[in-house]
């Protein structure tokens, strides 16, 4: 390799064949987020690539983390009015940065080589190819729905013209699915899986016919599949996938795949981001950012790694399945993956090794998880019962007991899980 450059987080190298090999590497971090860093380093390699473009033939986009591209820069906590906005700012960076890759006029190959997350993988989309490892542990999502909002930065218009507007509200962008390497292949997000992502995408590069190249979907006489109109009954279907939700996001995905369906792509990818921004202001949306910090708190502990055997003594140990689907508990938490209430914190470590997601409960007696379950399905009850078991004395890790509360005993998620609405209804008293 030749000719290196670096800005920002991209680091940028020409070879002899004229492929620019893109590296996203944040300095001092260990992911790649999406952040003015990000925009700052990927502008200025498109800029040299547009400047050169006589003698680019072609790009491959990868990362030196050990995922792509986890998704934007947030800071945990309650997520205000004014940093809503803020994450507004950083949709529409995203989305042009997006068009300009798209846009180059040379193939463009994703090299995927770990887990691209909400804007991470829109990015990935706006690429001509893309190329994953065969790795189970590896998650590719657009996750947006759990939060309330959706794709911002094109993900939705892409997906409707890869694959039509009933895949895109029903399986992909409206449940928020997260997919492993060969879900993802098989539904056609990735187009191919090799254990060399970077020199698969350099071959795949090379072997595209020289000259102007372009999205499939902006050639002469592509057709959406399924077509532009809106399929028969799939609105029924949302309305009745959403009964009961205050979160209008499903809705929105649907609003969008269709009106984009049959508009111009630049008119399409405004329409986008203009409804993502009418959700961002949606009074869920505080709630369901706490939902989603709780899980990333819960899904990564600190403390050293712990062989799975011995079996934890069943002493102490109460075990619930997850009864309540969740697109962002998939993408942190094995959907398998029981909820564990532990009463002795050596257990913890022993219970993650097998795959469990403990929750330590300490003082007062009984189960929380159970409590709840059998106070349900009423939230105002459930509410009761985690205030009944507070004040017994109980004490319990607030992160886990909400994400147990969703995920066992199915409070409602918009709430961001039964302790985080105890507090908001104490402090509203």
């Amino acid at each position: 390799m030749t000719d290196v450059q670096q800005s920002g987080t991209a680091r940028w190298s020409w070879d002899a064949d004229g492929v620019v090999t893109v590296t996203l590497d944040d300095p001092g971090r260990t992911a790649n987020m999406l952040n003015r860093r990000h925009y700052d380093g990927l502008d200025a390699c498109l800029d040299d690539c547009t400047r050169q473009r006589h003698r680019l033939r072609g790009v491959v986009l990868t990362s030196a983390k050990r995922s792509f591209i986890a998704g934007p820069d947030l800071e945990p906590g309650e997520i205000t009015p004014d940093e809503a906005a803020g994450l507004y700012d950083l949709l529409v960076p995203l989305r042009d940065q997006a068009r300009r890759l798209e846009t180059l006029g040379r193939p463009v190959a994703a090299a995927l080589n770990g887990s691209a997350l909400g804007g991470g993988f829109e990015l990935a989309l706006a690429c001509h190819y893309r190329i994953g490892p065969n790795d189970p542990s590896v998650v590719w999502a657009l996750a947006e729905t759990g939060m309330g909002i959706i794709p911002g930065g094109g993900g939705t218009v892409r997906v409707t013209r890869m694959l039509g507007i009933a895949a895109t509200v029903l399986d992909v962008v409206g449940p928020g699915t997260v997919y492993h390497p060969a879900q993802a292949l098989a539904a056609g997000l990735v187009d191919e899986l090799a254990d060399d992502v970077i020199g698969a995408a350099r071959a795949w590069v090379l072997a595209q016919p020289a000259g102007p190249f372009r999205q499939r979907w902006e050639h002469c006489g592509y057709a959406i599949p399924g077509g532009t109109a809106e399929p028969p009954g799939l609105a029924e279907e949302v309305r009745r996938r959403s009964q009961g939700s205050p979160v209008r996001a499903l809705a929105a995905v649907l609003d969008v795949a269709v009106r984009s369906a049959a508009a111009p792509l630049d008119e399409a990818f405004e329409l986008e981001t203009a409804a993502c921004r009418a959700l961002l202001t949606a009074p869920e949306i505080p709630d369901l950012a706490h939902l989603f910090w709780a899980l990333r708190a819960v899904a990564a502990p600190t403390g050293p790694a712990v062989a799975a055997d011995p079996e934890p003594s069943p002493a102490g140990l109460r075990s619930f399945p997850q009864i309540a689907a969740n697109p962002l508990a998939a993408v942190f938490l094995d959907p398998a993956a029981p909820i564990v209430e532990v009463t002795d914190a050596a257990l913890m470590p022993a219970v993650r090794a097998r795959g469990g997601v403990p929750v330590l409960l300490q003082g007062g007696s009984g189960s929380f998880v159970q409590a709840l379950l059998d106070a349900g399905p009423d939230p105002a009850a459930m509410l009761a019962a985690a205030r009944r078991s507070l004040d017994a004395g109980l004490r319990i890790d607030p992160a886990a007991a909400d994400v147990a509360s969703v995920l066992a005993a199915g409070f409602p998620a918009w709430t961001g899980g039964v302790l985080h609405a105890l507090r908001s209804d104490l402090a509203a008293a």
